[in-house]
């Protein structure tokens, strides 16, 4: 059985993805890219039809306008060099703003931890942020989802080999580009389970320093970043722990079952412990936040909202405000190996593509507002 799947899978990446293709984006309406941008749309149109140097996209059918998301980084640098938005509202971290570092981490799986680094990264991404996404999980789904297909490419090197403690590569030789150009990729492969074993035969001979593995693998290359997210397997393990030290931030996506209530009440506890080794190892270190993200939410279930109100009459503010919905468009597009701002808005129901987007747009709202008080920003997203 594994191995006639397995044939069909290579067959079937192969003709979705060949070897020498690159996986393509789609381009955005003028009213998406000023939305994105965060400019009113007249003005953006007034922008393209008097800044100069301001990209003018194409013209689609006659009268439609769409820009590309290198048009839109492009639009972003002249308006800032241009004076039309101010230094504090361009999404690149200034001097003395640290690289904010956030692990999507829950025990419990098919909390959506995945579908959460793809489109939060992707949208900081669209917003103009420099975004690196980092997979650690075996199962490479994250890898998957960007059209990488280590399995194809023996050579192609990964997050094990960040890590690995024989030899292991400079993190700019495994960083890959992507079909958003504000966001690269660390690839994920079935190797990162060797690390594991490789950790707990180290502790033989009184090795501990496993923790700092990706951080100090990580410091040559954040200068190029303003947020980096690691998406996780659902273990504690010792690339987790890793990259929990390394990390500024912490969001758990939970969805609003009691079994899963129930769950994130042992993590938390297991993730108090593990938080005050990482400190007695480093006390210097810290979190700027810690948040619990609410997903697969429908609001008209009656236990999710039961769950969700109980959630946040007992964490509070600890509970972002935005749940990330559960949504057909979302399943259909992961199903194509593409999320919701890949797609084409037309070949979704349209109502059903709207409210998904406002539901990745409010989460990565709050994540975004997270990043920004790390950085001492006052206004919001």
């Amino acid at each position: 059985m594994s191995k006639r799947l397995g044939s069909r899978l290579r067959e079937h990446a192969q003709e979705t993805f060949p070897p020498d293709a690159q996986k393509g984006l789609r381009r955005f309406t003028m009213r998406e890219a000023a939305d994105l941008l965060r400019i009113n749309q007249n003005t953006f149109r007034h922008h393209v039809s008097n800044l100069e140097g301001f990209p003018e996209g194409i013209l689609e059918g006659g009268n439609r306008r769409s820009f590309s998301a290198e048009e839109m980084v492009e639009a972003q640098r002249v308006l800032l060099e241009t004076g039309r938005i101010k230094p504090d509202e361009h999404p690149h971290r200034r001097a003395g703003e640290a690289c904010q570092v956030v692990t999507i981490f829950n025990l419990k799986g098919g909390s959506a931890k995945t579908s959460t680094v793809a489109h939060v990264g992707q949208l900081l991404g669209l917003r103009g942020y420099r975004v690196l996404l980092i997979d650690l999980d075996s199962q490479a789904s994250l890898t998957n989802l960007f059209g990488v297909t280590p399995e194809l490419d023996p050579d192609m090197p990964t997050s094990y080999d960040l890590i690995r403690s024989e030899g292991p590569l400079p993190a700019s030789d495994i960083i890959r580009k992507t079909n958003f150009p504000t966001v690269d990729l660390i690839p994920a492969s079935m190797d990162i389970m060797e690390y594991e074993f490789e950790v707990a035969l180290s502790f033989r001979h009184g090795a501990t320093t496993f923790h700092s593995r990706i951080r100090e693998a990580l410091e040559p290359v954040l200068d190029r970043y303003d947020v980096v997210i690691f998406d996780t397997p659902p273990q504690l393990n010792f690339s987790v722990i890793s990259a929990l030290f390394a990390s500024t931030g912490v969001l758990i996506p939970l969805n609003a079952s009691m079994l899963d209530v129930m769950s994130l009440a042992s993590f938390l506890g297991m993730a108090s412990n593990l938080m005050g080794v990482v400190e007695a190892h480093a006390p210097e270190h810290g979190l700027n936040f810690v948040r619990v993200l609410i997903t697969r939410y429908e609001n008209t279930d009656g236990p999710q909202v039961q769950i969700s109100s109980l959630l946040r009459t007992v964490l509070g503010d600890a509970v972002l405000p935005a749940e990330f919905l559960k949504s057909t468009a979302v399943g259909d597009a992961a199903n194509t190996q593409q999320s919701i701002f890949e797609v084409e808005p037309r070949d979704v129901n349209r109502r059903t593509y709207e409210r998904a987007i406002e539901s990745v747009s409010r989460v990565t709202d709050e994540v975004e507002r997270e990043i920004l008080k790390a950085w001492g920003r006052s206004h919001g997203a």
